[in-house]
């Protein structure tokens, strides 16, 4: 059995169902969160992302070989997660930059999967199947997320970077917004306290004098 054969019949083993992992993303498998789970590195989620994307284009290509029922649905599913996938990737670069950590060459080795995640997508679309009206528009979704993913590697890094920090403080300003007075009130009540309090201990510097003591004793 080849080594594409093989990748596939494992990851059709294994149950693909509902993840929390993070903030709800269900297109992951159980598998395919422990693997995250366990390579917390930049370069190693990169590399992670990048095979679960070519892994359901594959799946994508297996599919459209043969024709049966359910076909249709199958390749809009893997579609959906493939494009999934790919916006979680720009979350990790995204976030990467906020935190100053180091890329290295894990940039350019994405940006030319994606260039081969490119025309694979164009290849699907150029020769449509008979079913190809039930994943045509997530079909052209994932192309643009793609072409989107790539114009963003292209980006300088800085200007990437000052980008996500302009986004993340308006859309803190959209959420203060969007509270009702009397929660805006309350944080801004809180916020007002822990402000206090960090200044008092700032102001009050411990001591081993006793009561009434001075410095040099008198």
């Amino acid at each position: 059995m080849s080594t594409r054969c093989l990748a596939l019949v494992l990851f059709l083993c294994i149950p693909a169902v509902a993840q929390e992992f993070p903030s709800g993303r269900d297109f992951l498998t159980d598998y395919e969160v422990d693997v995250l789970r366990d390579n917390q590195g930049f370069e190693e989620r990169i590399e992670a992302y990048v095979k679960f994307a070519a892994l359901r284009l594959e799946l994508i290509e297996q599919s459209l070989e043969v024709e049966e029922a359910g076909r249709g649905a199958k390749v809009h599913r893997s579609l959906k997660e493939y494009g999934s996938i790919i916006q979680a990737v720009d979350d990790v670069i995204d976030d990467a930059l906020v935190r100053n950590r180091k890329m290295d060459g894990a940039l350019g080795d994405l940006l030319a999967a994606e260039a081969r995640f490119s025309a694979r997508l164009g290849a699907i679309a150029a020769e449509p199947a008979a079913d190809a009206w039930r994943y045509e528009f997530v079909l052209e979704d994932a192309l643009s997320i793609t072409r989107d993913s790539m114009e963003l590697l292209a980006e300088d890094l800085g200007d990437r970077k000052r980008a996500v920090l302009l986004e993340e403080e308006a859309a803190k300003r959209r959420q203060k917004e969007s509270m009702a007075p009397e929660r805006r009130k309350e944080v801004e009540r809180v916020r007002a306290q822990e402000e206090d309090a960090t200044s008092e201990r700032q102001r009050k510097r411990p001591t081993l004098l006793r009561p009434g003591e001075k410095v040099g004793g008198k």
